[in-house]
Order: C-alpha cells, then structure tokens, then sequence
C-alpha cells in the first residue's frame, strides 16, 4: 500500500514539475503564480523539536515540497523502521533507511500526537533549483531503503543538506561564520545535542569511542539543535560571486509544544553515584565481617553486567562499526576478556583481582585524555575498582 503511495505520489509530483507554470495557473483560481514562476514550486525546511523516546532526542529534519496551483503537498524525510527487530538491525550495523514522502498532513499528524513542534523555514532556492530538488527526492525515494542508517553521517540533517547542496545550479552552499556549537569536537557537541537527555547523552557516549575527540565536516556535525542556526548565516554563492541567503521570510511554527520534555531528577550521575555509594557501604559492612553474602551477590551482579555491556560494546565497536572504526575507551573497564581470565586463573585471582584493579585505577586517572570519558561512567568504574580491590586484599589475608 505504501509503495503505490509513493508511486502515486511521485506521478503527481512529476507531472507537475515537468508542465510551464502557467500552463498549470488555472489547476487552482486562488493560486496567482508570479510571473518569474517563483512561487510555482515552494521548497522549506521543517525542524521537529526533540521528543521523549530515546531515538528522538534530538530532534528530526524533512523537507517540504508545494506545488500550491496543483494542491501537491509532500514532506520528505530519511526514516528507519522503529520495530524491534530494527532496532536489532540497527546495533548490528545492519539497519537500512529509506527516503519517504507522505502528504503534509499525515506528516504533521505524527508531531501532533506527540507534542511536539514543527517549524517552517523557506528555501531560498531559484526556481528549477526548486524543481531540481524535487525530482532529487523523488528519485531517492523511489530507491528504496538502500541507505545504511548511521547516526553520525548517514541521518534525517545529513541527508536534507546533501539533498539541498545536490540541487544547486552553478552555485554553492557557503556556511559563513559558524555558530559557537559548531566550533565543539564531536564529544561536546553530542552533549550540547542530548542536553535535554542525561540518559541518552550517557548511553551514546558509551558508543562513540574516540570518535568523540574528533571533528567532522560541517555537514556531519548538523543536527536539528543546530541546522537552522547555521542556514540563517549561510549564502547562496554563484560563480559570479553573487550572494543571496540561504533562507528567506520569517519561520512559521506550524505546530506549537503540547507536551514538553520531562527530565528526571534521576539521573545517570545520581544512579551511579548511588551505585558507588552502596558498593562502598556493602564492602565496610564485609570487613565489618557482616552481610558478606550481599558482597558476593553484588560481585556477581557487577561482574555479569560487566561482561555483557563489554560484549555489546567490543560487538558494536569491532563487528558493526555502529559508529565507525573508532576506539572505544569503555573497552578497558568494560572488557569482554576479563570473565575469561577470571575463570582460567582460578590459582592465580589474587594477582588477577590485583591487576583487575591497577588497570580500573588506571583507568581512572586516565578520564582527561579522552572527550569520551566522563563522571558517571567512571563512576561504575570506581565501584569495579572498589570490588576488586576488596577481593585482593581478603584474598592476600586468606
């Protein structure tokens, strides 16, 4: 059903781009096309606020295609599948995206169920660059999903800019002065990106890796926090030199925040530094020589969980390459291999639970060297530290 939709759509939308403007002027009385044909074709960048789910916290861009004498009205946008076994897909570096175009209302509908705002802001593209634009989308949507979804250079921004930048005639995109959260490396600007979500801040950091120290090109670093910021100082620039903004008018906020972002007081550096706390409290209750049976299930508790986020992340930064071919400092703390030791050194876990806790100390003071290491994180960190150490010293007693 979908798929004749989209067809049916892109009929429409080609019929109406490949006729004169005003050959088509009396599809709609009310609609007066201008004699330079400008507003024939109307091409805008729309910008969703962030919502709630994790998958949407910063944020989602599409571009809107009108062709008012026709009554044509299409939002296009780069998606993925929200299912489960797509998410699946998705850590498995394996998730691939699509470019839809749906009628502005079924589009706008969505946002409203959620709460969440939409705004408007206009193109500043010439008439068949506008045309151009929409027979790229158009294209790109009747591909299919052959897009490899990738939150770092293959998104909703990226591919609204690369889609813009494609439809320019004779011209180029000229970013100006940039705005100061453009001048961040990839670790703050994520954190600028999903300041409204400590927890999604702290599970994409864990992911990043030493990605997070770099610095991408601008159009990798777009987001929806900051692609309007950008386009308002940004130009049009053709080979003559002339110049002309990259966006026109004044935005229109087509729907306004109904239901705002809650953030919870509890957060990852409340969890983990109660976590802490209580490792702390369980281990001067042990040498207290009470509740030692709560330390040995803490310890297992701590060590499964170790081993299986070690898993996931060696899985995502060795096998997928969910977010490149990056280095992931979390590999040290969280190392997969550690329960292997552990199991195979049985004779030998006091040097072991003394080396599990030199390189966890290490680590530690390792924390300035990286954008990707952070307080609550290491966190979790001194409270392995604490384990271990506690281990090797009632170990070395006997």
């Amino acid at each position: 059903m979908k798929t004749i939709k989209h067809t049916l759509a892109f009929l429409l939308a080609l019929l109406a781009l490949l006729c004169p403007a005003q050959e088509l002027q009396p599809g709609d009385p009310n609609v007066i096309v201008l004699p330079d044909s400008s507003n024939f074709v109307t091409a805008s960048l729309l910008v969703a606020s962030p919502g709630q789910p994790i998958y949407s916290v910063f944020g989602h861009c599409a571009l809107r295609m009108q062709c008012p004498a026709h009554h044509l009205d299409f939002v296009y946008s780069l998606e993925m599948d929200g299912t489960g076994m797509s998410i699946i897909r998705f850590f498995a570096g394996q998730n691939q995206a699509v470019m839809i175009g749906v009628p502005f209302n079924e589009y706008l509908s969505t946002y409203r169920k959620e709460g969440r705002s939409v705004t408007q802001y206009d193109l500043n593209l010439t008439h068949h660059e506008k045309q151009r634009l929409w027979q790229l989308l158009d294209e790109a949507m009747m591909q299919g999903p052959v897009y490899e979804f990738n939150m770092l250079n293959t998104n909703c921004v990226q591919m609204s800019m690369v889609m813009i930048e494609r439809c320019l005639i004779n011209e180029q995109f000229d970013a100006g002065k940039l705005p100061d959260a453009m001048m961040m490396n990839n670790g703050e600007l994520m954190r600028y990106n999903s300041r409204y979500s400590p927890w999604a801040e702290f599970v994409y950091l864990a992911f990043l890796g030493s990605y997070t120290d770099g610095d991408e090109m601008l159009e990798r670093k777009l987001s929806p926090a900051t692609i309007v910021e950008v386009m308002q100082n940004a130009n049009f620039v053709n080979d003559e030199g002339y110049r002309r903004p990259v966006l026109y008018g004044q935005p229109q906020q087509l729907l306004p925040v109904t239901k705002a972002i809650t953030t919870s007081h509890f957060t990852p550096l409340v969890a983990f530094a109660l976590l802490l706390a209580f490792v702390l409290l369980v281990t001067l209750l042990e040498w207290w020589r009470a509740w030692r049976i709560l330390a040995k299930i803490t310890d297992v508790a701590l060590f499964i969980t170790q081993t299986l986020v070690g898993i996931l992340l060696a899985y995502t930064t060795i096998v997928s390459c969910l977010f490149g071919t990056n280095w992931n400092w979390y590999l040290i703390p969280f190392c997969p291999l550690a329960i292997v030791l552990w199991l195979v050194m049985r004779t030998h876990r006091r040097t072991l639970y003394l080396l599990f806790t030199v390189v966890l100390v290490a680590f530690l003071l390792m924390t300035p060297i990286s954008s990707q290491i952070d307080l609550p994180h290491q966190l979790i960190t001194s409270a392995f530290a604490v384990r271990t150490a506690s281990n090797y010293f009632h170990a070395r007693r006997g």
